[in-house]
């Protein structure tokens, strides 16, 4: 059974845990997620096994490992460190609707491991509105690598009661913050071939996002 956090004022022992290569359940304003600190794997050269707190993460979703898991930053700024050649239409959006509910997939710097990669060399990137995972991020001083608490397949909890049991004993510490206060998933932005694609919409609507660039 993992150990339970209530709440935000004792983050502490969760950042311990994260930035020791642990892994955390931990609450979004979109969904209740399961992740690691990007410091903690940076320097592998390969992927992190199944029994480190990276595998681990596909382990409870039953997903491939070879998938690859978004990233919770700061702020815009992390654009420019984590990304590379980075569109200002990208650049525009991170100003205006971060930290929010907006995932932009930008091509990956050197910082970013290659495991960590997308196959077509990418990274997705969110600063959350959360102020858990803000609070983490700057403990940790590392972005998180976080992916939604949720058997591949079956819907993202929105509270910490609707994870799945076998999920919460699978990670070793939880942080319950009750209900997220968005409920709908990130929408996901990026541009290929010099133009703006929605690759999912989720609490920001695409007129939302066009109106940013207008």
């Amino acid at each position: 059974m993992a150990n339970v956090i209530k709440g935000h004022d004792n983050l502490g022992p969760a950042a311990d845990c994260l930035t020791a290569g642990g892994l955390a359940l931990v609450p979004t304003e979109t969904v209740y997620g399961v992740g690691v600190a990007v410091s903690a794997f940076a320097a592998n050269l390969e992927t992190p096994g199944p029994d480190t707190g990276y595998g681990r993460i596909f382990t409870l979703k039953q997903r491939e490992l070879t998938q690859t898991v978004p990233w919770l930053v700061d702020g815009p700024a992390a654009l420019e460190r984590y990304g590379k050649d980075v569109p200002h239409s990208i650049c525009a959006l991170a100003e205006k609707l971060w930290p929010g509910a907006l995932t932009l997939v930008v091509s990956a710097a050197d910082d970013v491991p290659p495991f960590m990669r997308a196959a077509d060399g990418t990274v997705a990137l969110r600063a959350s509105a959360s102020p858990v995972v803000q609070e983490l991020i700057a403990r940790c001083a590392s972005p998180l690598a976080v992916t939604s608490a949720n058997t591949h397949g079956k819907p993202a909890p929105i509270s910490f009661d609707e994870v799945e049991p076998r999920i919460l004993a699978g990670v070793d510490v939880a942080i319950d913050a009750g209900e997220t206060p968005c409920r709908d998933a990130s929408t996901i932005v990026a541009v290929r071939d010099g133009e703006l694609q929605i690759l999912r919409e989720g609490a920001l609507t695409v007129r939302e996002i066009r109106a940013v660039l207008e």
